[in-house]
């Protein structure tokens, strides 16, 4: 249950609580018809700061508002996560090529922590492990490469992927290949190697996206 929000922060709150409850992949799957009046209960709050939140996550391709019938997480389809899927390729290749060329070593230390921690949950069969160490190496990515406008595009791109997909049922196996791939493209910025990193991030993300348009069929 999650906890009602506070007075004091109604307003700067309820987006980001309404978010994470949409996105966890918990409750919600993607198509499902979302219950506004159950959200408004459990976060103790009225309808206006929620539907303000509702419109803002609209806006965002989170969630679909359709008259008469009300708010839904987006559905499954293949066609829009293959376009999200270019738009990341590019965005997440330029990430790395920018981390390649000026990530300091602390940087590349908390990269390299990181995928460390992905080992030790794919060792211990422990996915929620594994989703927590992998935001927090593309996290520390974003970081690296420095760039703000990247980064909100990006965390942008994330939330639709995420809204439209849902959880998919990953195998050890594949959580190990990409892993892997974490491992080739933090090896090619600690060589300092633009172009390598560049490719390696894209072929990173392809590999996702086949993966979630395999689990989709």
């Amino acid at each position: 249950m999650t906890k009602p929000l506070s007075r004091s922060t109604l307003s700067s709150d309820a987006y980001a609580t309404v978010r994470a409850i949409l996105l966890d992949g918990e409750r919600h799957a993607p198509g499902d018809k979302i219950s506004v009046e159950a959200l408004a209960q459990e976060l103790g709050v009225s309808r206006s700061p929620l539907w303000a939140a509702i419109s803002r996550l609209e806006a965002e391709g989170l969630v679909e508002v359709r008259p008469r019938q009300g708010v839904f997480m987006p559905a499954f389809r293949a066609d829009e996560v293959r376009d999200i899927a270019r738009a990341r390729e590019a965005l997440e290749g330029m990430v790395a090529r920018l981390a390649a060329a000026q990530a300091d070593e602390a940087q590349i230390a908390v990269m390299a922590d990181s995928i460390d921690r992905q080992a030790q949950a794919i060792a211990a069969q422990d996915r929620a492990g594994y989703a927590s160490a992998n935001q927090h190496f593309h996290e520390a990515l974003l970081a690296a490469a420095g760039s703000p406008t990247l980064s909100r595009l990006l965390h942008a791109l994330y939330g639709q992927m995420m809204a439209m997909c849902g959880r998919r049922p990953f195998s050890f196996d594949q959580l190990a290949c990409n892993r892997g791939e974490h491992v080739a493209v933090l090896d090619a910025i600690r060589r300092r190697d633009s172009d390598r990193a560049d490719a390696m991030a894209r072929q990173h993300v392809n590999s996702l996206v086949q993966a979630l348009l395999a689990a989709g069929d």
